[in-house]
């Protein structure tokens, strides 16, 4: 609608549009719609001088001194980031607390079916009573 408002002066009665950015298509109704091609500019990657926070520095932000944000880092640039590749790895307590929560939220499909069938013979014993 935006690009109909656009270059309503200049699209006359089932015409094509005299704008660029714009190409005209017709719909089932025969109603001229108008979509923007749209092509954006490419990402400027720096990878020459890569932008390392400054640990110390008052004025980094928080999220910015988090493991999380040395793992981008790493993945992002590799051994330039300076981070220590032995530290993105999970400890052995971090291991074990994710495979428990594994675990409780995913439960084995035996499981599963035993809940199921447990529910079920629940069901058929309230339906003879």
């Amino acid at each position: 609608m935006a690009a109909s408002v656009l270059c309503r002066t200049a699209v006359p009665l089932l015409g094509f549009s005299t704008c660029k950015p714009f190409l005209p298509v017709v719909s089932g109704n025969n109603v001229v719609q108008l979509i923007a091609g749209y092509n954006p500019k490419p990402l400027r990657l720096n990878l020459k001088e890569p932008y390392i926070p400054d640990r110390d520095s008052e004025k980094t932000p928080v999220w910015q001194k988090t493991e999380k944000y040395d793992r981008k880092l790493f993945a992002r640039y590799g051994f330039a980031s300076g981070v220590d590749p032995v530290k993105l790895w999970p400890t052995a307590a971090q291991l074990e607390e994710l495979i428990q929560e594994e675990k409780q939220w995913h439960p084995p499909l035996e499981e599963l079916l035993k809940n199921i069938a447990a529910k079920e013979k629940e069901k058929a014993d309230k339906r003879l009573e």
